[in-house]
């Protein structure tokens, strides 16, 4: 689920908006005292399959999300420079549905409020690209870099959060939740290796939640099972700012990447970043609003990997390995604490077409991915009254090794103008898993139009644990989601 990027240099997600929105066919641009000025205007619509058992209404049939999103791109050349700005506004309408949810979170002492979590208004990206000599390239300003080759799940795609707030992780193409900040980010060629090293610092002036992955830990409709309706913050509050992990503190790292084999036909890169950890983990803190002195923290590690890919031609595929390792990751165990344990994160993954038209009638090949991603903790016990027991973001206790299992084939009709999709991502370590059937229709040169099936399966819950797993959280979460866009 993967957006096809134009790679400005190897590391740099150059965001060109026709090629990242994933559509077939391209829609020329304005152009405005030397600025290239692209678009789209995008209504997301969702409905819920399922009734949520947190409320007492019958939400089958219930429109779950009517949100307006407009994004405006403008490229162009200021002197030696190319100036590249990206700015975002999105309006979430509040439902009858979210509207119910909001009114349960006061329950906690402190209603939520969704549209303020949701709306926003924001210039996305900003920044300038730079050539001052034929073996530097820099890019300075607000940004998103793009390290790592896995689809879903992140092992070296560390350089930013996510916002899973408002779609949890079923939007497909990650420039659009994936959270940019503020970088200085330099590559430098080395022909003579066959390689180039790119150098990252992030000086920490960054806003506190542009750090991180964001959770709808509010209550809203993304929220687990049991906390729908729950504003967790008003109990657990975020802390940008603690002695584990301060957003204001620098983050910087490096990625060394090349290539080797007959005809270069093997890349491979290795990884190195000093940041905060993706997923929040809760900290003793004397904050006035924590009622229970403890708050959410994205905790300071270090991250150590690297990737290889590569083609196979005996059966026209192409090969993709990831491996992070984090020494020392820290994790809540059952009463509350922190303990630390080195983690491992492991990706294999296959990618390659299939000649399916006289099967399914397609009129082009089709593509077919597969993915296998294993997170092993270190030196850690599985009992949830072992002190030494770890929990994850939905509250169920860690296994040594956790194994998903991916796969997406995607389906071209009428010359790619419908594009059929069927996605699957399967927990085989503690069950469930999510089936997405989708099609995509593309109308003229200007309208896209998308229809989607989020069906949720099996998965641990609650009572078996202590806590859910990561698809027994999605429990009654099933969707039917439209997307319209128009692109200019």
């Amino acid at each position: 689920m993967k957006a096809s990027k134009r790679w400005i240099a190897p590391g740099v997600a150059g965001v060109v908006l026709p090629l990242s929105l994933g559509f077939a066919g391209t829609v020329s641009a304005a152009e405005i005292g030397g600025f290239d000025i692209n678009g789209y205007v995008r209504e997301y619509l969702s409905w819920n399959l399922d009734d949520v058992p947190e409320t007492s209404a019958d939400d089958k049939g219930d429109l779950s999300m009517a949100r307006t999103t407009a994004l405006l791109q403008a490229r162009g050349d200021v002197g030696p420079a190319r100036v590249t700005a990206i700015g975002r506004a999105t309006y979430e309408g509040m439902t009858n549905y979210l509207d119910r949810l909001e009114d349960s979170t006061a329950r906690t002492g402190e209603r939520a409020d969704f549209q303020d979590e949701l709306n926003e208004l924001e210039m996305r990206e900003f920044y300038v690209d730079l050539n001052p000599t034929d073996r530097v390239f820099m890019r300075l300003g607000k940004q998103q870099v793009v390290w790592g080759e896995t689809d879903f799940f992140q092992a070296m795609d560390v350089v930013h959060g996510y916002d899973q707030s408002w779609r949890s992780f079923l939007e497909p193409e990650n420039e659009n939740w994936r959270k940019p900040l503020t970088l200085a980010n330099v590559n430098v060629r080395v022909p003579e290796l066959t390689g180039e090293l790119q150098l990252l610092f992030r000086p920490g002036w960054d806003a506190g939640e542009q750090v991180g992955n964001t959770y709808d830990l509010f209550g809203g409709r993304w929220a687990g099972l049991g906390n729908r309706g729950f504003n967790t913050q008003g109990i657990f509050p975020i802390e940008y700012h603690h002695e584990k992990g301060d957003t204001n503190d620098p983050h910087y790292g490096f990625r060394w990447s090349g290539a080797f084999g007959e005809y270069d036909g093997i890349a491979y890169s290795l990884n190195y970043y000093h940041t905060q950890g993706q997923n929040p983990v809760l900290y003793p803190t004397t904050r006035p609003d924590a009622p229970n002195n403890l708050a959410f923290v994205y905790p300071e590690i270090d991250i150590f990997g690297g990737t290889l890919s590569g083609y196979i031609p005996g059966i026209d595929s192409v090969y993709r390995a990831e491996l992070a390792y984090v020494p020392d990751q820290p994790y809540n165990n059952f009463s509350l604490g922190v303990t630390e344990h080195d983690t491992y994160r492991l990706m294999l993954g296959l990618d390659t077409s299939l000649r399916l038209q006289n099967m399914f009638g397609t009129s082009n090949s089709s593509t077919l991915s597969l993915q296998a991603f294993n997170t092993y903790i270190d030196g850690h016990s599985q009992d949830r009254d072992d002190p030494e027991a770890v929990r994850n973001s939905f509250g169920s206790t860690e296994d040594e090794n956790t194994t998903w299992l991916t796969g997406i084939l995607t389906l071209p009709y009428r010359h790619d103008t419908i594009t059929g999709q069927l996605v699957l991502v399967h927990d085989a370590s503690n069950g469930g898993g999510v089936v997405v059937p989708s099609v995509e229709w593309q109308i003229g040169r200007h309208w896209r139009i998308k229809h989607e099936l989020d069906l949720f399966y099996g998965g641990r819950h609650q009572g078996s644990s202590g806590g859910n797993s990561l698809f027994g959280s999605f429990d009654g979460a099933d969707q039917f989601y439209t997307r319209i866009t128009y692109q200019f």
